[in-house]
């Protein structure tokens, strides 16, 4: 019975998708960190949100179909955005896959998340939006969707013991399942995209009102990633309060005493977080021990085959073949930061291609910064919302899901605009005022 009405769910989400494209996009928007709710078809595993990205995916394929067989003065010249960097990287996964012996599980594990991420998380959305009105909607349904996890987050410290036991802020239990992931550093994850992308929404606000609630947002954002206590996510929220201090005292020079005034008293307020952050790291060695052996597994299988990897998608099973892994921590798990999984699958060749993806997006976004900000205010924390959500990923699992990818791909797209507009309109004009 369940089966039935996910598949006629998804029939209903094509069918939408094909005939109206935004629709599909949106309901990826803000399905965007919904982890934790996943349907099985045949025996597949199909996370919430990626049933809803394939299910557009497929919906859109449908309308370029349609459009090109019976509306040809309607076609529209397909958009392939960061194509070169990801072919490279195609091109070698590809490769380790023929080279390791065309193992069936490699080349379903390629097709599932680095094509599938492309496709429905890149080159649907840069497609489907052709307009900063589209943008803007997209971007603010991924911000509630942020909101949502926020508001999660802290309902899950009802009921938790806050004086005699370890508390933290994570998803909250509903319907069966934590929809945004039982590991807290999902949670903080989106948090640290959500954050400044509620920093990107102020620059549309035009009251005094609705700006002090937005910062009121961003500060309980702020607290939440910090009441996680994720490593990772503390150490993404200091650097990218660090750039956007950097960036902004830089043009505003009369700010940093103020600014440095709010931060010693912010560090006044939360010192008692500190302290308790220090205080589970000193118990929480298994944790540390574990990423240490997840990088050696890896170190040892680039050591192994050092040129092209063991094959796509063949980390879990290295772990799993792992005797010490095995003993102390049980069921075999993926790796814990993108740099050691490509290099143990792809070898050095993926690593070089891999590192082309992200310096390429690190040497746009500094070149987009140096050239719009602070003309146009919303382009700083718009970079900080999609490096931050990369950067997570040295340390995370989620190096090829749209939770990620799909708020760079909506930065990508600001600027095109942005570059557009700034060829017609006066330049001093913000590019916020144009998105109405």
């Amino acid at each position: 019975m369940m089966e039935y009405y996910i598949i006629t769910g998804a029939i209903l989400v094509i069918l939408a998708s094909a005939f109206k494209p935004k629709l599909g996009l949106y309901l990826t928007a803000l399905s965007l960190p919904v982890i934790g709710r996943d349907f099985y078809i045949q025996g597949l595993i199909i996370p919430a949100s990626d049933l809803i990205a394939l299910c557009t995916l497929f919906g859109f394929l449908f309308h370029l179909f349609f459009t090109y067989l019976f509306k040809p003065l309607k076609r529209e010249k397909l958009i392939w955005p960061l194509f070169y960097p990801f072919a490279l990287f195609f091109l070698i996964n590809i490769l380790s896959i023929i080279i390791n012996g065309n193992n069936i599980s490699s080349w379903y594990y390629f097709l599932r998340w680095p094509v599938f991420l492309y496709m429905a998380y890149i080159f649907v959305p840069f497609n489907i939006i052709k307009n900063p009105k589209t943008l803007k909607k997209t971007v603010i349904l991924v911000t509630i969707s942020a909101i949502l996890v926020l508001i999660s987050g802290f309902a899950s410290l009802i009921g938790q013991d806050w004086q005699y036991s370890f508390f933290r802020l994570k998803s909250i239990y509903i319907f069966n399942s934590y929809p945004f992931g039982e590991n807290h550093n999902l949670v903080a994850e989106f948090l640290n995209i959500g954050a400044f992308f509620i920093l990107v929404i102020r620059e549309f606000i035009k009251t005094k009102k609705g700006k002090r609630l937005i910062d009121a947002l961003f500060i309980l954002s702020g607290l939440g990633i910090i009441l996680t206590f994720s490593r990772t996510g503390w150490i993404t929220l200091f650097l990218q309060s660090a750039l956007y201090l950097f960036y902004r005292l830089k043009h505003r020079p009369r700010e940093k005493m103020t600014a440095a005034i709010l931060a010693c008293l912010f560090l006044i307020v939360i010192s008692p977080l500190f302290f308790k952050m220090s205080s589970l790291q000193e118990k929480n060695t298994s944790s540390t021990e574990n990423r240490w052996l997840l990088t050696e597994i890896a170190l040892d299988a680039f050591y192994d085959k050092p040129l092209l990897g063991q094959g796509s998608g063949s980390y879990i099973d290295l772990v799993a073949a792992n005797t010490r892994f095995s003993a102390k921590y049980g069921a075999p798990v993926d790796s814990h930061g993108m740099l050691q999984k490509i290099l143990a699958e792809t070898g050095i060749l993926g690593l070089f291609s891999w590192l082309f993806i992200l310096l390429y997006l690190v040497r746009f976004t500094i070149i987009t910064l140096n050239k719009y900000y602070p003309r146009v205010n919303w382009v700083l924390p718009f970079a900080l919302a999609a490096l931050g959500g990369i950067f997570f990923q040295f340390f995370n699992t989620s190096y090829f899901k749209g939770r990620v990818w799909l708020p760079l791909v909506l930065f990508l797209l600001a600027i095109k605009f942005s570059e557009a507009l700034y060829g017609k309109k006066d330049k001093s004009t913000p590019y916020p005022s144009q998105l109405k």
